[in-house]
């Protein structure tokens, strides 16, 4: 548990300066941590085989995240993201179609899918920084955490009915509740914060309401989504890289999942509610 901590009072003071300074440093952290997450979900998917060099396919996926963020850095517009994603995709078949029998369809599959639901979900906390009051709105996909620790002690004290009990034993309906309330909690301090600062319309508090409900709702089956990967590959952690935590995909699989979601959610209510 000590160890734990520790681990997360380091992640928790990088966190700060990364999305405190934004720009360049936000966007070279977020590069090298979706190159870790690729890594983890080609190995856990059998993408990477542990001890072996990195295969065609997967050096397809590094060249994908850097062309991604090379785009992502100078248009600063997601609805670019179409090129990066099409030229993953393209580039990735092209690989499987030129080296057949080498890998299969279904490799060549989860190698786009790794690079879409890491890379690329994950870069949109870029997007939210460089936002109109991004200062703010980028710490909210963080609200994972909180819905998560929430969602524990209410299961913990009050959890009896199971929530997916073949995919996540643990979970309960009355934990994900709390972890909902919480984080709405959470959100409506965090709106008041910049209707305070910011001299806001107090529709703010609402609008950061709504966000963090739905981000909350969409962060738990996130960390499901993520729990049923490790179960359908027979793995525990997706890696050992954070002490006490695992790896990437064990501490950021809910963020990861909820960034984009956060993103159009306030690209939607920001306007309506300032």
């Amino acid at each position: 548990m000590k160890t734990r901590v520790i681990s997360g009072i380091v992640i928790g003071v990088v966190l700060a300066v990364v999305l405190l300074t934004g720009g360049y440093l936000l966007a070279a952290t977020l590069l090298a941590v979706s190159f870790i997450s690729f890594f983890e979900l080609t190995r856990a998917t059998g993408i990477h085989v542990q001890g072996k060099k990195c295969n065609a396919l997967e050096l397809c996926g590094y060249i994908s995240i850097v062309v991604h963020y090379v785009q992502m850095i100078l248009v600063k517009d997601y609805r670019y993201y179409i090129f990066s994603i099409m030229f993953a995709f393209f580039l990735i078949m092209v690989c499987y179609v030129m080296n057949f029998p080498k890998f299969t369809a279904t490799m060549a599959i989860t190698t786009f899918f790794c690079f879409v639901y890491a890379p690329v979900n994950m870069s949109f906390v870029y997007l939210l920084r460089i936002r109109p009051l991004g200062q703010y709105f980028a710490w909210i996909p963080f609200i994972a955490w909180v819905c998560d620790t929430c969602a524990y002690f209410t299961g913990r004290a009050f959890g009896k009915h199971k929530l997916v009990p073949k995919l996540s034993p643990k979970k309960t309906i009355e934990g994900a509740i709390g972890g909902v309330v919480g984080s709405v909690i959470v959100g409506a301090i965090m709106g008041y914060i910049l209707y305070v600062r910011e001299s806001l319309d107090y529709g703010i508090i609402i609008a950061f309401m709504l966000i963090t409900f739905a981000g909350s709702i969409i962060a738990q089956l996130g960390d499901l989504l993520a729990s049923g990967i490790k179960r359908d590959h027979n793995i525990k952690d997706y890696g050992q890289l954070i002490p006490g935590h695992g790896g990437i995909m064990d501490r950021f699989d809910s963020v990861i999942f909820v960034i984009p979601c956060i993103y159009f959610l306030a690209a939607v209510l920001a306007p309506i509610f300032i």
